[in-house]
Order: structure tokens, then sequence, then C-alpha cells
């Protein structure tokens, strides 16, 4: 019951008042919370480059509905890696990839220059590779070859000379960026700074990867259109295929299956040794005869200790055109390979899990040996071996006195200085103390032996 003197009319405008401030609080809570949730995505939102000045910065959000038709993938050390999310017209003459997918609602600076190699901040390597360049900007001409799957697009240009960085800037990143895309993904390679020894060497394993003709985008006259394109590779490191950064949880083993799927013999394998009565471990010694350094001078010494100790001795110097199903055989069926630290000991790769791996560590040498070598091969199950030389087994010592810091200490002389250790790498050859080596060759024998006996 009302009182008194209260006009039902008062109260009815005091409800009303009341009702109006409740749902404008929540309004003003409800966009306070979507405008942190649009923030968090703001700041999730790939890089853009601006036209003019060419610098990553985070996209406007200014704009609503701005669609990232280019984007990037660079918040890692070793590269990035850009994406056009949409239809993709490559203009071979100019070495430019147009984002046609791209509509009003795309931001118009959209463009960037790259060079498609996984060593970013490595100046030199970029020097040899080609510059392409990706817009949202509209293209002069239409489509001439269609393709109805996504481009890869990378180089084969900066090291890839060198056997090493073929498969550590080149055929081992491919297999991780093949291998972060959804499962299955059928993709078409698109190569620049083309190498046609390259091509024929790893034909049968780029057949692995796709199951298209690759396109050498230096030779083209034609357009082409695909449905996107990743325009980069991603790497893990140096040998390395990091489980953790891929869908299916991938790692170097697996990689280590693809090369025996593709280069080794059906069925099981049988060495050139075997298990027949009298048969001797067999050990390949890959041998460095270029001239720049890391040389074994008493070569002949060597071999014979090698032979003295009871292995079948094998020299194997490693050529641009060597056929890699032959090298691969070789190796596959070897029960030792023994190198002295440089690319040659990217053989690893061909070895069978348990295979003995010696590498003769220079001075100087001891990081990239273990970084680049040890710990790719302790991955793989190989019985790594490390022979790290003294300073009388070093042509240094002919050279530079006992007390210099470049025998004493080696990283003091070296202080991130690359053409300080350029010293090691280019101008250093290794005279084996054979006594010495021989105990090493020894306990490198009694394990090979072992795994003869074992495997075959």
């Amino acid at each position: 019951m009302l009182k008194k003197g209260v006009p039902t009319t008062a109260i009815v405008s005091f409800v009303f008042v009341f009702m109006v401030f409740f749902f404008t609080s929540q309004i003003n809570l409800s966009l306070l919370s979507g405008s942190n949730v649009a923030s968090s995505i703001a700041r999730s939102k790939p890089v853009t480059v601006n036209t003019a000045r060419g610098d990553k910065r985070a996209p406007s959000t200014s704009r609503s509905g701005v669609k990232n038709v280019i984007t990037c993938d660079c918040s890692h050390g070793y590269y990035d890696v850009w994406s056009i999310n949409g239809p993709t017209l490559l203009d071979p003459i100019t070495s430019t990839f147009f984002a046609i997918g791209a509509t009003n609602s795309t931001p118009l600076d959209s463009t960037v220059k790259f060079h498609p190699y996984p060593r970013k901040t490595d100046k030199n390597a970029k020097s040899k590779v080609n510059e392409l360049t990706l817009t949202s900007a509209p293209p002069k001409s239409s489509c001439g070859i269609r393709h109805s799957s996504p481009a890869i697009v990378f180089s084969t240009g900066g090291y890839t000379g060198n056997f090493y960085h073929q498969f550590n800037d080149g055929l081992l990143p491919l297999y991780i960026t093949i291998n972060s895309l959804t499962l299955d993904q059928d993709v078409i390679l698109v190569v620049t700074n083309w190498s046609d020894w390259w091509a024929k060497k790893y034909a049968d394993l780029l057949h692995q990867f796709t199951r298209h003709p690759i396109v050498n985008m230096d030779n083209q006259t034609r357009t082409h259109c695909f449905p996107s394109a990743i325009v980069g590779l991603m790497t893990h490191g140096p040998l390395v295929v990091d489980p953790r950064l891929l869908p299916r949880n991938k790692t170097l083993l697996d990689f280590h299956a693809l090369l025996q799927n593709t280069y080794g013999p059906r069925g099981n394998y049988l060495s050139t040794s075997g298990k027949s009565k009298g048969a001797r471990p067999q050990l390949v010694l890959v041998n460095r005869k270029n001239g720049v350094g890391r040389e074994i001078l008493n070569l002949k010494e060597v071999l014979k200790a090698i032979k003295e100790v009871g292995f079948k001795a094998i020299v194997f110097e490693p050529k641009r055109n060597a056929s890699v199903r032959e090298t691969y055989r070789l190796l596959h069926g070897s029960h030792a390979m023994l190198a002295v630290h440089g690319a040659a000991m990217t053989h690893l790769l061909f070895l069978r899990v348990g295979t003995v791996v010696g590498e003769i560590v220079p001075i100087g040498t001891d990081w990239p040996a273990k970084t680049f070598y040890e710990k790719p091969a302790r991955v793989l199950g190989l019985e790594y071996m490390k022979y790290k030389i003294e300073v009388n087994e070093s042509s240094l010592a002919e050279k530079y006195r006992v007390n210099d810091l470049v025998l004493k200490n080696p990283s003091a002389f070296v202080n991130g200085n690359y053409t300080k250790a350029m010293v090691y790498m280019k101008t250093q050859n290794v005279k084996l103390d054979i006594v010495r080596f021989r105990a090493y060759l020894k306990e490198a024998f009694v394990k090979a032996q072992r795994f003869m006996d074992k495997e075959g």
C-alpha cells in the first residue's frame, strides 16, 4: 500500500531512471571488456610492411575489417617467412608476387622486398640471393599458367655450393616448412637462383616433397598463378628438427628415414663386409683435398694405421657431381666414418643408426664441431667419437709460437671476429700423431666390430 503524499508518477519515474542506469552500466562494462579483447587480438596480428619506409610495423586497427593478405612470421632468429594468404600471381620478369586476392579492405601499403634464404642476418649469404617483391598492388598481367596447389618459394643461392649448406640451408628447411603445413599438403616448389647441377643431384629427394614439376622462376617468361604462396623457408638451427615446433612432432630421425626411403636399397641392407667369416668392419675416410685447409698431411700413414688396427679402409673424396645414391649406399653400408671437421661431416646423415662416426677436431673448431655435427650425430643414434688434435699436430704450430694466443686460447683470439676464425678454418692443416691416433682407432674398431656383428 502506498503512503499518502507520494505520487504514483514519481515512483514510476524513479524506477525508470534506475533501470536506465543499470543497463547503461552493463553496456559500458561489456564495451570495456570488448575493447580489451580487441587490443589482445591486435597485438597478435602478423606484421605488415610500409612501402615507403620498408619497415615492419603492427597493422593499423583504425580501419574496420582490414585484412592482411601479406603476412610475416618474423619472430625467429634464423629466418623470416612471408605468406600471401590468397590467390597469388608470379611475374617472373620482375620477380614479383602479387596478392591478386586483395580487396578494398586490404591495406594499400602491403609491399615487401625479401631474400628467400634462411639466414636473415647473414649479409654475405643474402648478397648471393635474388631479391623478390611481394605486393598487394594490382598486377599489370593476367594469369598465364594456373596451378591448383600453393607455392613454396625459396632460393638455391647463398652458400648452396657447400655440401653442408645444401642440407642445412635448403633441403632440411624445405622438409621443416612442408611439415609445418596442414597434413599431406600438396605444394609446388618455386626456385630462384636455380642451378642445374643442384636440381639434377637432388631430383629424387625433391620428388618426395612434391609430385609437380619444379618451377625455375629464373627462366620463366609467362606469369604463374597459385591459390596462395609461402616465400622463404623455416629452420630450427644447425641440422636440427625440433618436434616442439612442428604439428606432427617430426625429428631429425624422420628426415633420416626420408633419406633412407629415397636412396636406400629395398629390404634388409647387406654391407660390403657383411657377416661372412673373417669380415672386417668397413671405415670410410671422407678426405678433404681442396687446398683450402684442414687436410690430413700424413694421409698415407693414417690409412696404414687404420688398416693395421683391423679396418677395411675406403677413401672417399666428395665431388659436386657425385651421385647422391651411390654416396649414400657406400656410407650406409659402412660401419665407421672418419673426417676432419668440415662440410664432409654432413655425410653422417647417410649412416645407419649405431654407426661409428669419428670427427678430427682441429684447434679452434671445438664449438662448431660440437654444434654442427656432434649434437646431430647423437640425435641420430650414432656412436660419435671426437679426436681433438694437440698443438703439435696442427700446421699452425709452425707459424705461431707456443704461447701465442692463436694456439693458447683460440676463443680469446677470435672473439667473435669471423676473419680471425678463418685462421683455423682456411689456413690450418693437420698431421696426426700416429701413436696417439692409433689408440683412438683401436677404441673405434671395437665399437665398429660390435656394430657389424649386430647389424651386418
